[in-house]
């Protein structure tokens, strides 16, 4: 399974992807993806050292060519004219294991990226940075054991650049603040229109105010609430062990929500999107 974490910045979904993948990497193999350029995921799995990997923002022309691509031909047909092809954890994909890395605690990290020339010089948009991830989740084949985890850009652009069809499950982070709470029903509006399953998780509650503030104001009652954890702060990168029953509670109900049809659901965002251009 997929899940991607999103969220207004701010909101914690770095520390509480970070700490999903940190619990679920016990008993399962992970794939931890930060695709957010501040690489607050890839600082917290690492304890901050965040040692040499291959970045995500320079593989695009690898996994275009894996899959059957030019240079000069969009993404897109990989999934409108070209029979799909399909990436694996195990056995490991040639790309997926040039552009990750296995990490001293076990989890395997890929990473979007710092801003790379193409984007400090204007000829793209730091977006271009997880563009790959178009590619790669929707084509992912995952066994029972195998789970991605994915650190989303903060606010709406985790969900308007399209990545999402890709994910099996959304996971929107907020805090108990009208600010957070307005972002994150603003993404579950854009998650609905991409067909895309999702939950809400209420962090940094600290009082029943915090709880009913959050269940008051949101459209559905979320999976899970966490508490606030000065731990978290100081030391992102070690198990948070009061978590561990709500982590459990955000991944049981997010494998009784998969559809598992993110290729189909992507296909149709593709297809739709390609007769819209063309009208």
């Amino acid at each position: 399974m997929i899940l991607s974490f999103l969220g207004k910045g701010g909101s914690g979904k770095s520390s509480v992807s970070s700490q999903t993948a940190l619990y679920l990497n016990k008993k399962n193999v992970i794939l931890a993806i930060d695709a957010d350029h501040n690489m607050d995921m890839f600082f917290n799995l690492t304890a901050g050292e965040q040692p040499k990997i291959n970045f995500l923002g320079d593989s695009l022309n690898d996994f275009q060519k894996t899959v059957g691509l030019t240079m000069c031909q969009k993404y897109t047909k990989a999934f409108i004219d070209l029979t799909p092809y399909r990436f694996y954890l195990e056995p490991i994909s040639q790309d997926i294991e040039h552009y990750s890395k296995k990490l001293e605690n076990g989890v395997r990290m890929m990473v979007a990226g710092p801003q790379t020339d193409i984007v400090l010089y204007g000829k793209a948009c730091s977006h271009v940075l997880t563009t790959p991830l178009k590619i790669l989740l929707p084509l992912l084949v995952l066994n029972k054991n195998e789970i991605v985890i994915v650190d989303e850009k903060a606010g709406l652009d985790g969900v308007s650049t399209g990545i999402i069809t890709g994910i099996d499950v959304g996971v929107i982070v907020c805090e108990p603040s009208l600010h957070s709470i307005k972002t994150a029903k603003e993404i579950a509006k854009l998650m609905d229109f991409y067909d895309t399953p999702y939950l809400f998780v209420a962090n940094k509650i600290t009082s029943e105010e915090d709880k009913k503030f959050v269940v008051d104001n949101l459209p559905e009652e979320p999976a899970a609430f966490l508490k606030e954890e000065i731990s978290i702060k100081q030391n992102p990168s070690s198990v948070v062990d009061s978590w561990e029953e709500s982590l459990v509670d955000i991944f049981e109900k997010a494998k009784l929500i998969n559809n598992d049809n993110r290729l189909e659901r992507t296909i149709k965002k593709f297809t739709r999107n390609d007769i819209f251009q063309n009208q």
